[in-house]
């Protein structure tokens, strides 16, 4: 078929259904000089054959026609995808890490504390033996000088240490009530930034949220590991808009982005750093829950 039969027929099942290119702008979110451009049959406009195959899906599924048939009708007329570095590899659950250098110390922190409750312990019970010791070295003086002294030494500090025992009882519950060490907090660590693709691990709460903020015209696509889209399909976001999506029950996300200068990303209220200035560029952020 020749070019422009696509558009075509897409524009005349608009005008058939009385629609104007802004009523179809404010229904697909597709920018006019996008949609105008479909209907001409030029895509130059349009960021990749990607994109230009997901806005005419978008346009005929508004006008009531079939966008997957219209696709492999005209196929012919489209230009090509093009590729989009996404390493399967990337997509993939990694071996499970070694946990950070702060879990040996919390396991250690127990035997700490049981150590110095020991040597406490053995300071308190030094310290009433001198104490009896130095009272039994008084009596004696203190007694009348013909009255020989009848009390043995050796009973007194016998009593001392259940004093002491006692003393002992008071502190023993001490280490269980010490709080628990804390949990790691969130972090977000870089991984690897390779060709046009910067990979990070997030370790933290099992619950998580992306938002999306944008102060100028940008295009997003954000995918699951099974390559479901989570944004509304090829989602262009213009300035002052934002979105939130939830990614709790996912353990990995792929987001390809127009241009990274006009959208900004956050996780869990944390920016997501642009490690790369590039245009377009993929940003794969894998999940780690914290425990």
């Amino acid at each position: 078929m020749t070019m422009g039969q696509l558009g075509t027929k897409l524009k005349q099942a608009r005008l058939d259904q009385g629609m104007s290119l802004e009523q179809l702008n404010e229904r697909t979110k597709i920018q006019k000089h996008h949609l105008e451009g479909i209907e001409t049959g030029d895509y130059s406009s349009i960021p990749g054959g990607f994109y230009v195959r997901a806005f005419i899906k978008r346009y005929a599924q508004a006008v009531g026609l079939d966008g997957d048939a219209l696709l492999r009708e005209h196929n012919n007329e489209l230009p090509e995808d093009e590729p989009v570095t996404a390493p399967v590899e990337h997509l993939t659950r990694r071996p499970e890490k070694k946990r950070s250098s702060s879990g040996p110390v919390a396991e250690s922190m127990p035997k700490v504390l049981v150590a110095l409750f020991i040597v406490f312990i053995l300071l308190v019970i030094w310290y009433f033996y001198l104490l009896s010791t130095s009272s039994n070295d008084v009596q004696p003086e203190e007694e009348s000088g013909g009255v020989e002294y009848e009390a043995q030494p050796e009973q007194q500090p016998e009593a001392q240490p259940e004093a002491a025992e006692e003393q002992e009882q008071a502190p023993a519950e001490e280490p269980e009530e010490q709080p628990e060490p804390e949990e790691p907090k969130a972090q977000l660590e870089l991984e690897s930034v390779t060709g046009e693709t910067t990979t990070y691990t997030f370790i933290g709460p099992a619950e998580r949220q992306l938002e999306f903020a944008a102060n100028g015209e940008s295009w997003l696509t954000v995918l699951n590991d099974d390559g479901t889209e989570l944004l509304s399909l090829a989602r262009v976001f213009e300035a002052g808009e934002t979105e939130a999506v939830d990614v709790s029950e996912e353990a990995s996300v792929f987001m390809r982005v127009g241009d990274y200068a006009m959208l900004s990303i956050e996780l869990n209220g944390e920016k997501v750093p642009y490690e790369q200035q590039r245009k377009p560029q993929n940003i794969i952020i894998r999940f780690d829950d914290a425990e």
